[in-house]
C-alpha cells in the first residue's frame, strides 16, 4: 500500500487517530504528511475575544516560572542536605571530612535566583493587575502550599542581595554576565510585547 492510498483513508479516521498521526508526523519533521492529515480534517470555525492570545502566553509563563521557582528551591535543598550531612561527618570523624564547595554561596545564590524569578514575574503580574493567587490555584493539584511559603521565606532569608550575587558570580566564573531583576522583567515584557510604565 502507497502513501496515497494511505492519505486516501485518513478522512475515515476519528479525530483522535488523525490527532495521533498529525503529532507522530510533526515529531518526525514529516511536513507533508502533517499537512495532508490537516487537509482532510474537518475544520471549525471560532471566534476569540482580543486578549485570548495574550492570556495564552500568561499562563504558559505563569507554569514556566513556577517550574523554575521549584528548580531553585530543589537546588537550594541539595546544597543544604549537602552542607548538613557534611557538619554530621565532622562532627562524628574529623578526618573523613572532605573539603566541599562554596555551599552557603551556592545556597545563597540558588536564594537570588529564586527571588529574581519570583519577584520578576510578580511585578508584570501586578502591573497587569493579574490574580495574584496563581500559586495557590495550581497548588491545590500539584503543591504542599505551606511547604512552598516555608520555602520562599528561608530562601529569602538566605538570597544574595542582587549586588551580591553579582558579585559572587563574577568571582566564581570570571564573567560579569548577570540578569538583574530588571532585566528580566524588561524580558517579560518584551515577551509579552507589552508598552508598561517604569520601563
Amino acid at each position: 500500500m502507497n502513501i496515497k492510498s494511505l492519505r486516501k483513508d485518513y478522512a475515515n479516521l476519528s479525530m483522535l487517530q488523525r490527532l495521533a498521526l498529525a503529532d507522530n508526523a510533526l515529531g518526525r519533521n514529516d511536513d507533508n504528511e502533517a499537512l495532508a492529515i490537516k487537509n482532510v480534517s474537518p475544520r471549525i470555525s471560532y471566534t476569540q475575544t482580543d486578549f485570548c492570545e495574550l492570556l495564552g502566553d500568561i499562563i504558559r509563563i505563569r507554569i514556566c516560572n513556577l517550574i523554575v521557582r521549584l528548580g531553585y528551591i530543589m537546588n537550594f535543598d541539595l546544597f543544604l542536605h549537602s552542607e548538613t550531612e557534611n557538619e554530621t561527618e565532622k562532627l562524628i570523624d574529623k578526618s573523613k571530612s572532605k573539603r566541599r564547595r562554596d555551599v552557603l554561596g551556592e545556597m545563597r545564590l540558588a536564594g537570588y535566583l529564586y527571588v529574581r524569578a519570583t519577584d520578576s514575574w510578580n511585578a508584570v503580574n501586578n502591573e497587569l493587575g493579574l490574580r495574584e493567587n496563581f500559586d495557590e490555584e495550581i497548588g491545590e493539584f500539584l503543591l504542599a502550599l505551606d511547604l512552598l511559603r516555608w520555602k520562599d521565606t528561608i530562601m529569602r532569608e538566605y538570597a544574595f542581595s542582587e549586588a551580591e550575587a553579582m558579585a559572587y558570580t563574577l568571582k566564581k566564573t570570571g564573567s560579569d554576565e548577570f540578569i538583574t531583576i530588571a532585566q528580566e522583567i524588561k524580558s517579560y515584557r518584551e515577551i509579552l510585547e507589552l508598552g508598561l510604565v517604569n520601563e
